[in-house]
């Protein structure tokens, strides 16, 4: 009878805990948080509990078994922290003598603590198999404790400590989620999510109270690390790392380590927004549009600097001894950036230097001995290198960065890489941050591919040209060819800028970029040459936003349509024949823009506030000025807007950093006639990474493409939603399996997921277009490649019709045009719509080719089929102008472009015949037919900007919109009229 209830009570608290039990479907990854035993064994549970340990008959009590009664033992349990012991024992189903011999000998005792014949404290987790053995008298009964305990036994993170786990299948680590994000020579980086309670600060004794996430970058040990050799050096690498973040913000913060076994040590750190390579090259493309912007990206990188000199001159021991620490592996993707608070309240990018403590770090002392130098770097296994994923650059021996920013006497024969050394790493990334601030991230490849095209950069992508046995190294002579690129496009913008900007570039030629190390100034000198050139900036953009302007008025809103409900205005004397432009009213960091299918609305964002523009944007005075209608602003830490996808009814944005979230902002829903931004759901799908997002014209039909949860250079996922309603009720569900909810039986299961997953053939990075051609036909546009086996271009062009799930695709060859690069090659493309499997594509803004995908591929389910080349695809010279954009009109029969002529920067609009048959090599330009509609007055071939064909009401006109990220005192949205009669504006 007493088995029978102590076997009733066991199986109830089981059941108990394994609801609470995390990430429970995964055996060996299961773990119970912090307090989880304390809370299911709270103390009417343990009377039960001991109750149950007594004789059936009811002739003796606790207190005559075990000398205590049943509220002194639970009194005792409490006292001695032995709930997760106690649940152990019942998770592991022992018999009712071993729960007797646990009260006997660890709760009625009174000796505290209770230590085995070999010394070792018993009772606390996790437990020794001998120890278990000599308190139990079994070896069932201790194999059963043994090895279940690992679940209880769940690490806490101690910020900037190191923990230690000496048997890894004895302990559980605290990972509510694991994402990878990156790898490295020596590590991988993980975005890992702790559950709370398993975060404590020793400084401040207080613990997570909820779900942390932080970024774990997990090495590989060497011998040399476990040696006792190494100890001290562990010891002083501990000491950078705590104290360097608390005395300088540009240096990243350690929130500790974690040993595993004698394989295995992780590091913990904040998590960041991205890195600076990820930021230019993917989640901010575009060049930052105002002065003010540009000043803030070289404040940051002055930052940068500061944290540099910091790590060469600013350290000293707790012994009041000085460390000098030579970063040895500077370069973009090295460079986290956080969101953080300014002086002035607002909030702005902080760049911090990560990897300095693992992958490249020296070290150096003063002693009995001298100086002596550590090179922290052989504690650690090298990894293999990551594999090049895009065939095409399998020749390029460090196309991604490697070995790109190190100093010319990082290939000498006898290394002799000092502080020096990282100055020259500094001076690259500050040269390439200045080629994007003018170009954006296609001057960072332009940039790039000129250095290496050199015919004696022998594939190697360097700031430098290596000497011969005739001939010295030398500074790669597209360092200067570039630096006075940048200088006359700054100084056509304006002067004051020209001036700022060679004296910052110059500066890096005569003090930075010297071969001879020695001759090289320190970072404490280009910290303050760049808070010299980003003071001039700030004056600069001050002074340009004081000016009277446009942008400077108030608004009054009107409550007509924004496009089509325009009252009659005669043209402003700045815009010619059909064309209308509006000034945006405020200047903000825009990264891109939006338009929706039918022309109503448009949306501007930045990296954590979202613009929409709607009918209350009108103005009701004087002056072409828009204000936003609704804005929306992010408030998830440390990440910012990716990509947005727009239509008249849904607004969907995707988030990157340290959240990958999705949200569906309502626009219609309410009583207001206008739309706006107060209805909105978030999805916690628990994806990758969204690269891009789409909305079909209907509204209906959601589309994305998904990193690999795997990492980035593996093959992404197309993610097709066909309801947005059904998403946005999936996203209002309740959780399915709460850890303190209660599964009932006869609960309905959870709905379905109401979107499909379809892997594809490339990285989610090098999708760079994905469009609707109209409700049920998807395109996506892949980044151009170099082939290995020729010098041609090719760009995979894939369509998905969505209601006959077949997927043709083509592959289009850039011929006959230079193909020393492949940045800008692929510049636009428009489908057909009338025959949405045809589809029109410009490269490198001066060919055009016309592709009938259907007659290229086989029809297939999967969007992996693998592309050829159309044979019967249409090829033409543009001549006499540049095209930037194209759109198709309703009857296929001719397209609108934006462009340029040959000679201009300045932007036309531009109506295209549609060439009908091929010609011949040689033959003349044919029918294809290019008219001048109107020129954009003010708008630049330099300019970002998104276009859209639209149709007035009852299709009585059509008209094309254009928005574009400029300053605050130029026109950022065009109308352009090309049919109908007189030009109407607001």
């Amino acid at each position: 009878m007493a088995a029978t209830a102590y076997n009733d009570f066991c199986y109830e608290i089981y059941e108990q805990i394994y609801r609470r039990l995390e990430r429970r479907d995964e055996e060996r990854l299961r773990f119970a948080t912090k307090g989880t035993a304390k809370r299911v064994l709270n103390h009417d549970t343990l009377l039960r509990f001991f109750r149950t340990l007594l004789p059936p008959d009811g002739t003796q009590t606790c207190a005559d078994v075990f000398g205590l009664d049943e509220a002194a033992l639970a009194a005792r349990v409490y006292e001695r922290q032995l709930h997760d012991f106690l649940a152990i024992l019942i998770f592991s189903t022992c018999r009712i003598e071993t729960a007797r011999t646990f009260t006997a000998q660890l709760v009625a005792r009174d000796l505290w603590p209770v230590a085995s014949t070999r010394g070792k404290e018993i009772g606390r987790l996790p437990a020794d198999r001998e120890d278990l053995i000599e308190l139990f008298g079994s070896v069932v009964a201790a194999d059963k404790f043994f090895t279940k305990q690992a679940c209880f036994s769940t690490v806490v993170i101690r910020n900037r400590e190191e923990v230690r786990v000496e048997d890894p299948e004895g302990q559980r680590l605290p990972y509510l989620e694991e994402q990878p994000l990156g790898k490295g020579s020596f590590g991988k980086v993980f975005k890992v999510r702790l559950a709370r309670g398993h975060f404590y600060d020793p400084l401040t004794r207080t613990e997570n109270p909820e779900p942390k996430d932080i970024a774990r970058k997990d090495y590989l040990i060497s011998n040399e690390f476990r040696t006792d050799r190494a100890k001290g050096e562990r010891e002083i690498m501990d000491k950078i790392l705590t104290s360097s973040a608390r005395t300088c913000q540009n240096i990243l913060e350690n929130f500790g380590s974690l040993e595993i076994g004698t394989t295995t040590y992780s590091l913990f750190m904040p998590l960041a927004i991205c890195d600076l390579r990820a930021y230019m090259m993917e989640h901010h493309r575009t060049r930052p549009s105002t002065t003010l912007q540009r000043a803030q990206m070289i404040l940051s990188a002055q930052g940068l600097a500061s944290g540099l000199d910091f790590l060469h001159t600013g350290m000293m021991t707790s012994d009041m001894e000085e460390i000098a620490c030579y970063h040895m592996d500077l370069k973009p993707s090295n460079i986290l950036i956080f969101h953080e608070p300014a002086a002035n309240g607002e909030v702005r990018n902080i760049w911090k230097l990560s990897d300095f403590g693992m992958s490249r770090v020296k070290i150096r002392r003063q002693g009995q001995g001298g100086e002596r130098e550590k090179d922290f770097n052989s504690w650690f296994v090298r990894r293999q290198k990551p594999a090049v994923v895009a065939p095409s650059l399998s020749a390029t021996l460090n196309r991604h960065g490697e070995g790109t920013y190190l100093a010319p006497e990082s290939i000498a024969s006898t290394r002799s890489m000092k502080s020096e050394s990282d100055v020259w790493s500094l001076g690259c990334v500050i040269s390439v941050v200045f080629a994007y601030l003018e170009e954006g991230s296609d001057g960072v490849e332009l940039y790039q591919d000129a250095r290496m095209a050199h015919a004696s950069a022998d594939g190697y992508d360097r700031f430098f040209l290596r000497g011969t046995r005739f001939t010295p190294t030398k500074v790669h002579p597209e360092v200067a060819k570039w630096h006075t690129r940048l200088i006359d496009r700054a100084s056509q913008r304006d002067d004051a800028e020209g001036e700022a900007v060679r004296d910052m570039l110059r500066y890096l030629e005569e003090a930075v970029f010297e071969v001879n190390q020695f001759k090289r100034r320190g970072a404490k000198d280009v910290e303050q040459m760049l808070l010299r050139t980003f003071k001039r900036y700030r004056d600069l953009g001050e002074a340009q936003s004081g000016e009277a302007g446009p942008g400077s008025k108030q608004l009054t809103p009107l409550s007509k349509s924004l496009w089509q409900r325009l009252r009659k205005r005669s043209p402003s004397p700045s815009c010619r024949g059909n064309v209308k432009g509006w000034y945006l009213s405020t200047s903000e960091a825009y990264k891109g823009c939006a338009i929706s299918p039918d022309g109503s609305l448009v949306a501007y964002w930045t990296d954590v506030k979202i613009s929409l523009y709607t009918s209350q944007s009108l103005s009701a005075g004087e002056g072409d000025v828009v204000s936003p209608a609704a804005e929306h602003l992010l408030e998830a830490p440390n990440c910012i807007w990716k990509s947005i996808g727009l239509t008249h009814k849904y607004l969907v944005a995707s988030t990157t950093g340290a959240n990958f979230q999705c949200y569906i902002f309502d626009l219609q829903r309410g009583p207001a006639v206008d739309a706006h931004l107060d209805h909105w759901y978030r999805l916690d799908l628990a994806p990758p990474e969204i690269h891009n997002v789409a909305i079909s014209p209907d509204s209906k039909v959601l589309a994305c493409i998904l990193r690999d949860r795997e990492g980035e250079e593996q093959p992404g996922s197309l993610f097709v939603a066909p309801s947005i309603p059904e998403l946005i009720k999936y996203a209002k569900r309740p959780p399915s399996a709460s850890t303190d909810e209660t599964t009932r039986p006869g609960m309905d299961p959870p709905p379905p997921e109401p979107w499909t997953l379809d892997k594809l053939d490339w990285p989610a990075s090098g999708v760079t277009s994905l469009t609707f051609a109209g409700k049920d036909d998807l395109y996506f546009v892949v980044r151009p490649e170099l082939t290995a086996r020729s010098r041609e271009h090719m760009i995979p062009i894939v369509h998905l019709s969505l209601s006959a799930k077949t997927l043709e695709s083509v592959i289009v060859e850039s011929r006959g045009l230079d193909s020393s690069s492949i940045a800008g090659l692929f510049t636009t493309f428009t489908p057909f719509r009338q025959d949405a499997s045809t589809c029109a594509v410009v490269t490198r803004e001066k060919r055009l080719h016309i592709q009938d995908l259907r007659s290229s591929s086989p029809d297939s389910s999967s969007p992996t089929t693998t592309p050829t080349t159309n044979a019967e695809a249409i090829h033409r010279d543009i001549k006499n102008y540049r095209v930037l954009k194209l759109m198709m009109s309703a009857r296929d029969d001719k397209m609108y472009a934006l462009g340029t002529s040959t000679a201009s920067h300045k932007v036309l609009l531009l109506e295209i015949a549609v060439p009908t048959t091929r010609r011949g090599e040689g033959e003349t330009e044919g029918g294809m037919g290019i008219r001048e509609v109107a020129p954009l007055v003010g708008l630049s071939y330099n300019d970002e900007f998104v276009e859209r064909l639209a149709e007035g009401p009852g299709r009585s006109e059509v008209y094309v919109l254009v928005a574009a990220l400029v300053a605050q005192n130029r026109r950022a949205v065009y109308r352009v009229g090309v049919t109908g009669g007189d030009v109407e504006g607001v």
